[in-house]
């Protein structure tokens, strides 16, 4: 019963009842964590003789156990407890609970730079990955189209390096806000992912013709990634 509720999931009612607490103890640390980050709960959370700092830490204790609960389960009832072990899955779960054990023997509140640990809790919401079969799935044609994204990747760098540069030399005497090229790359990473914050903007003849002609390729560019993916999964589903 242990083995096909850690293998199956929602395939039986035992299966149903783990993966729905499990899925509430990830988003219930997730909220925590948020809820922790309020200035005015801040000061409060830090005072550990405090009735808030209290609840916080039995909840975030509750969710803990539970994960470090399932890790421990799933490593007793699996075959293959080496696979296991190597398994990134196994690493995720360790790398979300370990701040926790590491709290309790040292003092954050001493460690200010230790507190960053703590986003660690976020990455529990990766484990929804392995509860959903699409989520399965497009985790599985990303991992197949590692070469293809790689070389997507380089080729982005490329025309931010060049667009971010050109940019920079166009704009340096006539636009006050581009004070290096580090602006103009960050114009240029703006500017290619279609976001457009605004708060670096073209004034010279010259710049807005060149980012008139850059815009439209960042337009194509972005199109290109999902119809290869949507081919891709089409591909993954009929395997």
């Amino acid at each position: 019963a242990v083995v096909s509720t850690q293998s199956t999931g929602s395939s039986s009612t035992a299966g149903l009842v783990y993966g729905w607490v499990d899925l509430g103890c990830i988003f219930l640390s997730i909220l925590l964590m948020l809820f922790e980050t309020d200035p005015n709960i801040v000061l409060i959370v830090d005072d550990k003789s405090s009735t808030v700092a209290r609840a916080c830490f039995a909840v975030e204790s509750l969710t803990v156990f539970y994960f470090t609960f399932d890790v421990l389960l799933r490593f007793v009832v699996t075959y293959e407890k080496l696979e296991f072990v190597k398994h990134p899955a196994t690493w995720l779960d360790v790398f979300t609970v370990g701040p926790y054990y590491l709290e309790l023997v040292v003092d954050v509140t001493k460690f200010k730079s230790l507190k960053v640990l703590r986003i660690a809790r976020i990455a529990r919401v990766l484990k929804l990955i392995k509860k959903n079969k699409r989520l399965l799935l497009i985790a599985t044609v990303l991992s197949q189209s590692v070469s293809e994204l790689s070389m997507l990747v380089i080729v982005w760098s490329m025309c931010i390096l060049v667009a971010g540069s050109s940019f920079y030399y166009l704009e340096g005497d006539a636009n006050e806000d581009i004070k290096s090229g580090v602006d103009g790359l960050w114009w240029a990473v703006v500017t290619m992912s279609t976001v457009g914050y605004g708060d670096i903007a073209p004034v010279s003849t010259p710049g807005k013709l060149f980012s008139t002609v850059f815009v439209y390729i960042s337009m194509v560019f972005s199109s290109a990634p999902p119809h290869y993916h949507c081919g891709s999964v089409q591909q993954t589903v009929r395997e």
